[in-house]
């Protein structure tokens, strides 16, 4: 539980500082940047948990030789 309260507070500090120091201006473009990187981050992530899984499933499938048998 611990581990939460750091990015929790993080969550709140930064947008309410930034209109602080900002302004209105400054929390939409905080706004912006974080909705456009999340839905970037978004994208990737999804893209690699499906290459992921079917890396996976192309190895149990035993379409894999092993070149090294040390390794495996």
């Amino acid at each position: 539980m611990h581990e939460t309260v750091a990015p929790a507070l993080l969550a709140i500090i930064v947008p309410i500082a930034t209109g602080l120091i900002l302004g209105a201006e400054g929390v939409m473009g905080l706004l912006g940047g974080v909705s456009v990187t999340g839905f970037a981050m978004a994208v990737f992530m999804s893209n690699a948990g499906g290459a992921w899984d079917n890396a996976k499933k192309y190895i149990e499938a035993g379409k894999v030789t092993p070149c090294c048998p040390e390794f495996f």
